[in-house]
């Protein structure tokens, strides 16, 4: 994944606390800069242009991708060779069309339809040009419900598009005016950075993009890590067998036939074979929501298979109850699907 942060000129960001950030997200691996020209709280004086040109020298210096949100008024002021364009609700087809022959454009994930798509390939729009990010809601309660965001990244995914979407920072200086918070999901405006980031892996999302404009150190690094769209789950450990800890920092992929009492990772069993040892019956415990088990020896050839407990289950010999699941990160479990990678962070 190539993760972001949003740099704002004209704000209450000064030029140097943006180009700290700048620094501070390359340094950790950060490939996007978004930045938008359509604030209305912005002063568009000589200060505007002066830190704008500012932070987009200081971005490309380190390589990041630019992404400015112009519209139709204004994109000719700001129609740079380097940087990605993302087109704001107003462009016609003929537009998009034309810019995406010609340039990287990024379209509104938030409000496109899939007819809408349909007629850019009819047009003959340049779909290798052409990627999506999902707006930002500042307006308390306005955020995208998740069942509409899921469904609106298999529309573009169904037609090769990636999709970005926004998280707030909770501990650094969120956006004025309104300090609220700057997600595209409503659910998401009052978790932690971390988390909300390791949310929209779970669901497919494509790029992150910080959407405050001065996130802590450690909210920068949180989404630095997210590398691909896994589910990444925090867990409380319960064992001390050093096999079964090691056996869950691999990655695991959820098993194509879902089962309806457990989450089944395809290669548990393996794993314990790759590492020649075998696992010794511990903690025998009933099974809650959210626990993680392991087979032990008892489970003749199942030993080793890695599981996530979705319903209450009885206590059985077979069976070790290594983990479980942060009881706050719970509700990650119902956005599994076959063949979805994920992994456990042990705290």
């Amino acid at each position: 994944m190539r993760n972001g942060i949003s740099v704002y000129a004209g704000l209450d960001y000064s030029i140097q606390e943006n180009i700290l950030l700048i620094e501070k997200a390359a340094s950790l691996g950060m490939k996007k800069i978004f930045t938008s020209v359509q604030i209305p709280e912005t002063d568009n004086g000589e200060s505007f242009f002066d830190d704008f040109a500012m932070i987009m020298a200081v971005g490309i210096a380190n390589n990041f991708e630019i992404i400015i949100d112009v519209n139709r008024e204004n994109i000719s002021d700001f129609n740079f060779d380097r940087v990605t364009l993302r087109l704001d609700d107003g462009f016609g087809i003929s537009e998009i069309v034309e810019l995406s022959r010609a340039r990287k454009i990024i379209l509104n994930a938030s409000t496109v339809t899939k007819d809408f798509l349909v007629t850019l390939a009819n047009s003959g729009a340049d779909f290798e040009n052409i990627s999506a990010l999902h707006n930002f809601y500042p307006h308390l309660f306005t955020g995208l419900d998740i069942n509409f965001f899921m469904n609106q990244n298999k529309i573009f995914h169904d037609f090769g598009i990636t999709v970005g979407a926004f998280i707030a920072s909770l501990e650094g200086r969120r956006r004025a005016p309104f300090r609220e918070g700057l997600p595209t999901l409503e659910d998401c405006r009052n978790f932690n950075t971390d988390l909300s980031a390791r949310f929209l892996a779970a669901l497919d999302t494509d790029f992150i993009i910080i959407g405050d404009g001065l996130p802590t150190d450690y909210e920068l690094e949180s989404v630095a890590m997210i590398t691909d769209n896994e589910i990444i789950l925090q867990a409380q450990i319960f064992t001390e067998n050093l096999i079964a800890v090691e056996m869950l920092n691999y990655i695991f992929t959820c098993r194509p036939d879902i089962s309806k009492f457990v989450i089944r990772a395809m290669e548990g069993r393996q794993i314990l074979k790759l590492l020649g040892e075998t696992i010794e019956p511990e903690n025998l415990i009933e099974r809650n929501f959210g626990d993680i088990t392991i087979d032990n020896k008892n489970f003749g050839r199942y030993v080793g298979e890695v599981q996530i407990v979705k319903n209450l289950l009885p206590a059985d010999s077979r069976v070790n109850v290594v983990a479980s699941i942060l009881e706050e990160e719970k509700f990650l479990l119902r956005y599994f699907k076959p063949q979805k990678k994920f992994s456990f962070r042990l705290v």
